[in-house]
């Protein structure tokens, strides 16, 4: 259904709800909200040190010439590397040459300089009747400045001076009791979150779920995705399914889901977490602070499997374990990449500001802390740094490119901040970030992000 018919759907539903339920206006409108962002980012990335001495044998450094264009010594491979091969001092000039080369990319992709500003617009309406109701929402992003040639992109493309999309357009149903009820939905949605771009994903397609006390099992079907960078959305040649069973209450949370897109890959995840407060340790904690204090453990695991790829072991997994004290929370998790690469795990590993952590056989240790400006008389003040150190990546099936630039073992180091003024303020719902990082892989990266962002909902 194109979006402008879903739009006449969506104001047929409301006029004819309004017009036979002029009673249930009232509480279709307090229980609707109005959501309002406004992001400007500024994002720098500087290489500090790029050094690459391999040696190549023949057969790689042919292959390495005429895939950068290079036809100095003819078009056919195996001409190329015989003339090489016979030739020592060809060789090592083509060697030198190759490495300069990619010297010159890593620092050329490492390096980022990117401005920008978006705004977001959504409205999430209430149910009438508690059943039907509708969600509408724009996005749209100006680019102010990308003085790079990195194709990393944080605020679009290059030529793009602006770019913007309806990010929300859905109907959706819900029926049943407050413990007990089931939801569908159709059309364009957008879950807003916290991001390290200007605009957030918007995807198209319908679900379904059915809710039970703490219990929720749910199915989606994806058929079209714009990106973070992305005016419209595209197409996809096979919809993604994804079906998920959930736990959520106050002992913790599970998950297990499966995504899938039909001959091209599966991927399975599953996720636990709990929580026990430290009181029940024998902690001389007092019953009012007892979720103040607790000790903190989550499993994510994830095995991924793609038809292209039939004999590849893609899985990832990471055991967290953390503690809350007040003001405080300390974490520390281990990650593991599996045989051929991981698997899409988001915990402590997704918020490193530069890498991955994904690559053949990668092992992470990710220590965290995080300070609440409270405790120190500044609510709305927040401070959180991560270390990750990384190793025992397999070099030898890593990707070709990673192989010639990358090292087996590296680390990383970032500082979060932020400062949200309080509710009194005249400055209410602006929130100032900044994100400082270092790490000591391929390009030894070193960077700040500044976000500023004004939140309000109506």
């Amino acid at each position: 259904m194109k979006i402008s018919l879903l739009a006449n759907a969506m104001a047929l539903c409301v006029l004819s709800l309004t017009a036979h339920a002029a009673d249930d206006l009232q509480s279709f409108w307090d229980e609707s909200t109005l959501n309002f962002k406004l992001r400007t980012i500024l994002v720098q990335m500087n290489p500090n040190d790029v050094s690459i001495d391999t040696q190549y044998d023949a057969g790689t450094a042919a292959a390495l010439l005429l895939a950068a264009g290079n036809t100095a010594f003819g078009t056919d491979l195996a001409t190329v590397a015989a003339i090489l091969g016979g030739s020592p001092a060809a060789l090592a000039a083509a060697t030198v040459g190759i490495n300069d080369g990619l010297e010159t990319q890593v620092e050329k992709q490492g390096k980022l300089n990117q401005l920008g500003t978006a705004a977001w617009l959504h409205f999430e309406s209430g149910y009438f009747y508690d059943m039907v109701g509708f969600d509408l929402g724009f996005q749209g992003a100006l680019k102010h400045s990308k003085e790079d040639q990195s194709s990393k992109l944080i605020i679009g493309s290059q030529d793009d001076d602006g770019y913007s999309r309806l990010s929300s357009a859905r109907v959706k149903f819900r029926y049943g009791s407050e413990d007990v009820f089931g939801k569908a939905y159709y059309g364009r949605y957008s879950d807003a979150d916290e991001t390290d771009y200007l605009m957030d994903e918007s995807d198209e397609g319908y679900g379904a779920s059915g809710h039970y006390n703490d219990f929720a099992l749910s199915y989606d079907v994806i058929s079209a995705s714009a990106g973070n960078t992305e005016s419209d959305l595209q197409d996809r040649d096979t919809p993604e399914q994804t079906m998920s069973l959930a736990y959520n209450s106050d002992f913790g949370k599970a998950n297990i889901t499966r995504e899938m897109t039909e001959d091209v890959v599966t991927n399975d995840s599953l996720s636990l977490a709990s929580g026990l407060p430290l009181s029940f340790l024998g902690l001389p904690i007092a019953a009012e602070n007892m979720r103040d204090y607790l000790l903190i453990a989550q499993v994510d695991y994830a095995t991924e499997s793609q038809d292209g790829l039939p004999n590849a072991e893609l899985n990832q997994y990471e055991i967290m374990l953390a503690t809350k004290l007040s003001g405080v929370t300390l974490a520390a998790s281990y990650n593991q990449a599996g045989k051929d690469g991981g698997a899409d795990i988001a915990n402590l590993v997704d918020k490193a500001l530069i890498n991955d952590y994904d690559l053949p056989e990668q092992t992470t240790l990710s220590y965290a802390v995080s300070v609440d400006g409270a405790m120190v008389k500044l609510p709305g003040l927040s401070v959180s740094a991560i270390y990750l150190d990384s190793k025992n990546i397999d070099m030898a099936t890593a990707p070709f490119a990673y192989q010639l630039t990358g090292d087996a073992s590296f680390s990383e180091v970032l500082v979060d901040t932020k400062y949200s003024f309080q509710e009194g303020s005249f400055l209410h719902g602006l929130m100032l970030r900044a994100i400082v990082g270092r790490e000591t892989n391929q390009a030894n990266l070193s960077g700040y992000g500044l976000y500023v962002e004004y939140n309000r909902t109506f």
